[in-house]
């Protein structure tokens, strides 16, 4: 037989949701076949066997959070010893109960007497006994099914694979779950699986606050997704006349000063990832002043011949020519020494409503204007979605940050952990500006470069913002 475990599929990755199963017990498993879906800190991911056989035990439910390295599946040959008998109530084996100290003896019974109770008090048959009952002593046989309506999944063992001790005689129980079970009506759970697989984890939530049946709305996103967007809207056709308030206050957040609230997954990685970064890297910043009135000229005639190219797009091509100049600023810090990388791998940061998701844009320095323009938009759909890959997210060696679009003058940005520097971008705004004698007005953005002084210093900071200030206000360049 061969163990699943839940993978780890991301650098952050401490734990994973099972969103769902793709395969159910006795079916068959292809090597490389997807058998269930992962909720990750950053995304849903497929689970591939790296195995082929018959799927013999599943011993997480859907929606259940377990530690990386948690067996989850186990795979092996039909018929093999621990599917079959032992997927059915199969009766527990008689074990000799440990000689029970003097205050804690059981009553004599006959021989057909109940189980011994789990851990202390009066005998419980096996008929009453309740799963998975606390205290069992060793040798004591238990159902290992955990009560009912509780979800917590089996303890992650020392390392994947590792056998979870048991006395000797005891036949570990796997846990299979009600949906799955042979004439068991379909769980809610089930029912709503479909649903589930369209909306990333965020949408989740959201539908649970909001009592909305993920398998009643119809996506809008790329593919069918759910969005949120699709929530509200089903949120608003649904609720009865004169109920809108109500719904309202239900769903409103609960007020200030009653106890902290969990964070969700994302929000926690976010956390974890900038304490890192302040903790271990020394920043500084830069600022500089940039005219961008003959990029806007450029980017006009551009979207006219059908081309549609955002400030963001320029900014990621002038900062990947800039970076070709000043290849330390896309190097990593190690205590060996500066590692040096031979693509410029640009992650452009995409809010969430819950944090912040970086895809990355890899070997810009081989890619044109248009190319980075189109495959920017397919990652921030992506982004926006929650069908990101590991892969997309994986690999960056500079970041850029934009809250120009919400009117933000000028911040500065947090350094992602195994990059140098990360460049915040600020509003396009009109300033009056005396040029020659001649008041004009003229179009400027400020930009400002968080660096890691174990890197580089202030004057090849300042150098690097002086290049990219070049490109931009002189963008021929971006169209080469």
């Amino acid at each position: 037989m061969n163990e699943i475990v839940m993978p780890k599929l991301s650098d952050t990755m401490t734990e994973g949701r099972l969103v769902s199963w793709k395969k159910r017990v006795g079916e068959t498993v292809t090597r490389g076949e997807v058998i269930a879906e992962v909720e990750t800190d950053k995304a849903n991911m497929e689970l591939e066997a790296y195995v082929s056989g018959e799927l013999l035990e599943i011993r997480v439910q859907t929606g259940d959070l377990v530690p990386v390295g948690t067996v989850i599946a186990v795979v092996g040959k039909a018929g093999e010893k621990g599917a079959g008998a032992t997927q059915q109530s199969a009766p527990v084996p008689h074990v000799e109960p440990e000689p029970a100290r003097p205050q804690e003896e059981a009553p004599a019974g006959p021989p057909a007497a109940p189980k011994p109770e789990p851990g202390g008090g009066e005998p419980v048959s096996s008929a009453a006994e309740p799963p998975g009952a606390k205290g069992a002593k060793p040798g004591t046989a238990v159902d290992l099914v955990p009560p009912e309506g509780e979800k917590q999944a089996p303890a992650a063992p020392p390392w994947p694979g590792a056998e979870e001790s048991q006395p000797a005689g005891e036949p570990k129980e796997p846990y299979r779950p009600e949906s799955l079970q042979e004439g068991a009506a379909p769980s809610a759970e089930l029912a709503t699986g479909a649903g589930r697989e369209k909306a990333a984890p965020m949408v989740r939530r959201c539908a649970r606050e909001l009592g909305v049946d993920l398998a009643q709305v119809q996506g809008s996103g790329p593919e069918g997704r759910i969005l949120l967007t699709d929530l509200k809207l089903q949120k608003k056709e649904s609720a009865p006349a004169g109920q809108a308030p109500q719904a309202a206050a239900e769903a409103a957040p609960a007020p200030q000063g009653e106890g902290p609230r969990p964070m969700s997954r994302l929000r926690s990685a976010v956390a974890r990832t900038v304490t890192e970064s302040w903790h271990n890297i020394p920043h500084f910043t830069v600022t500089v002043d940039v005219e961008m009135d003959e990029a806007e000229a450029v980017r006009r005639q551009l979207k006219q011949g059908g081309m549609p190219v955002s400030v963001n797009d320029l900014i990621v091509k002038a900062v990947a020519l800039a970076l070709s100049q000043f290849p330390q600023l896309n190097a990593s810090f190690t205590p060996e020494g500066l590692q040096f990388h031979s693509d410029i791998n640009i992650a452009i940061a995409v809010g969430m409503s819950d944090g912040v998701l970086m895809p990355v844009l890899s070997a810009c320095q081989k890619r044109s204007l248009l190319d980075i323009a189109q495959e920017a938009k397919k990652l921030v759909e992506r982004a926006r979605s929650g069908s990101l890959s590991e892969q997309e997210m994986h690999g960056g060696t500079f970041s850029i940050s934009n809250l120009g679009m919400f009117g933000v003058g000028s911040f500065s940005a947090i350094i992602y952990p195994s990059q140098s520097g990360v460049l915040a971008v600020g509003t396009v705004s009109e300033v009056a500006r005396v040029n020659s004698g001649v008041l004009n007005s003229t179009k400027v953005m400020k930009v400002t470069l968080s660096a890691d002084h174990r890197v580089v210093d202030g004057a090849y900071a300042a150098q690097f913002l002086a290049g990219l200030k070049e490109i931009l206000e002189n963008p021929v360049r971006l169209l080469i």
